[in-house]
């Protein structure tokens, strides 16, 4: 019989492999009687983080990153099927929130989904807003669904002045809501002239740093481990 551990780290390394079909075979030999649904997502997790380091050091392309996540999904869908309770509020609410989308006056959103995938991936609870979102519709979204993190996406110099006036309503209004820029236009620089507290270089840093963000802004936030 195979081992609890050994079915684990098998989990692990078909995500690091984008081996679809392996993860949710993998899924499907665990007893969920002695091996947690935290134990499985924390195995899938491992398999994206290892996934990130791959695409860091040039041995995934952005291709690869994509089907490493969808088979993270994979997994996390079985996990829906056989453990219904794994889903409960609970679960969700204990996940920190991001609101994302790509500013008014910009419709370039591949970036953007790569992000909103990747942080998906690594335990975040994400509100893609979507293309060319207006100002009104980041806030309100922050409104309703508490988020702790706002997150925004621009290829593109022309909306970058209706970005800052978004950030600064935002700042005003939620003033416990931590904001990332990112996108062709930025660097850290800009990214603090703009009133931003964060900005990512791509998809790969993104995580790191709104996990920095969560530590700054409270100590009561919800944390990634």
């Amino acid at each position: 019989m195979i081992s609890e551990n050994n079915i684990l780290q098998k989990l692990e390394e078909s995500v690091s492999s984008k081996d679809i079909e392996s993860v949710s075979k993998a899924v499907s030999l665990i007893d969920m009687q002695s091996c947690s649904p935290t134990d499985i997502v924390n195995a899938l997790s491992r398999g994206i983080e290892k996934s990130r380091e791959y695409f860091k050091n040039g041995i995934f392309s952005i291709p690869d990153l994509l089907v490493a996540i969808d088979a993270y999904r994979q997994g996390i869908s079985y996990l829906k099927e056989i453990s219904p309770k794994f889903m409960s509020q609970k679960t969700e609410d204990e996940k920190p929130r991001v609101v994302i989308g790509v500013v008014e006056g910009d419709v370039h959103d591949m970036g953007k989904n790569i992000v909103a995938a990747v942080l998906e991936a690594c335990g975040y609870q994400v509100y893609d807003l979507g293309r060319n979102v207006p100002n009104a519709a980041f806030l309100e979204a922050i409104r309703t669904t508490n988020a702790d993190i706002l997150a925004l996406s621009a290829m593109m110099s022309t909306p970058l002045a209706n970005m800052r006036v978004l950030i600064e309503m935002a700042r005003t209004m939620f003033p416990r809501t931590a904001i990332i820029v990112g996108g062709a236009p930025f660097d850290a620089d800009l990214a603090r002239r703009m009133g931003a507290d964060g900005y990512a270089e791509n998809a790969i840093t993104v995580p790191d740093e709104t996990k920095k963000l969560l530590i700054t802004f409270s100590s009561d936030k919800k944390l990634i481990k």
